[in-house]
């Protein structure tokens, strides 16, 4: 086998595999940024330690003794020390963040999160997994401080999800106010758009999107703009002033200084950087 067969079996291998996009240690929890490639797969694994997963991207299906759960992006799993499973993955891979102890301590911190197998749709949750995600790849002089703070909020947020009744968690029609902006990024929906399309007042779907997710509708849409960019960045050799343009931004410069705020990096470093 010659030096470029070597290295593009080595490279289509590295593709097959799951890595660690990004983690940190905060405290006595540790975080991980997990990516697994399309259609991948494994057997029965025992996790020796409880943790919690949000889904950022695509989907998992994993199979217990005696139930499976699907896990999306947004929704959120609490998987107990010793809860065997095997898992399949989605066509277009899964990303996941994970939220772990690593020592008896921290486990107050989870309360009862980690003593039985739970599957629920927090909506807040969900946002603050991919602000968390933003902030690991930032590495800049804050993000230390910010990845502690979502860390935390995350894991009371999923903890009152939990815990409260049914009837009480997030609205089907704020779920579809999220769902109609993630389908249109990046063109932005106003608030007439969204209350027209639910047939809800735009005032009602501003405060309840605030209390449910834990941003402004705006603040939403300008996040899905910058992944939606990230996405494009990496994905295809588009010029960056295209790409900001087609991103919504005003021009190249305006595009640059809120990627730089999201990733702690320019758009053009950002590249150099996953591509290297």
């Amino acid at each position: 086998m010659d030096t470029h067969a070597r290295r593009t079996r080595r490279a289509e291998l590295q593709r097959a595999r799951p890595r660690a996009v990004a983690h940190a240690a905060v405290g006595s929890l540790e975080v991980v940024h997990l990516r697994f490639p399309p259609s991948f797969g494994h057997g029965v694994v025992d996790p020796p330690t409880g943790y919690l997963a949000v889904g950022l991207a695509g989907a998992v299906c994993k199979r217990f003794c005696r139930a499976a759960t699907t896990l999306t992006r947004g929704s959120v799993l609490s998987v107990p020390a010793g809860a065997a499973h095997a898992s399949a993955f989605g066509p277009s891979g899964f990303d996941v963040l994970l939220v772990r102890p690593v020592d008896e301590e921290a486990h107050a911190l989870f309360g009862s999160l980690l003593g039985d197998r739970r599957h629920v749709s927090a909506g807040a949750a969900g946002v603050l997994a991919w602000q968390l995600a933003g902030e690991l790849r930032s590495r800049d002089a804050a993000s230390a401080l910010a990845v502690e703070g979502l860390t935390l909020e995350l894991l009371a947020r999923v903890g009152r999800a939990v815990a409260r009744p049914t009837d009480e968690r997030t609205q089907p029609w704020a779920e579809a106010a999220r769902d109609l902006l993630d389908g249109a990024s990046p063109r932005l929906l106003t608030l007439q758009e969204l209350g027209s399309t639910l047939g809800r007042h735009p005032g009602r779907i501003a405060r309840a999107f605030r209390r449910e997710f834990g941003i402004t509708v705006a603040e939403y849409a300008r996040w899905r703009r910058l992944e939606w960019a990230t996405t494009a960045l990496v994905s295809t050799d588009d010029p960056l002033a295209r790409i900001a343009l087609d991103a919504g931004f005003a021009d190249q410069s305006h595009f640059t200084r809120c990627f730089r705020r999201h990733h702690g990096v320019t758009p053009g470093r950002y590249r150099e950087l996953v591509r290297a």
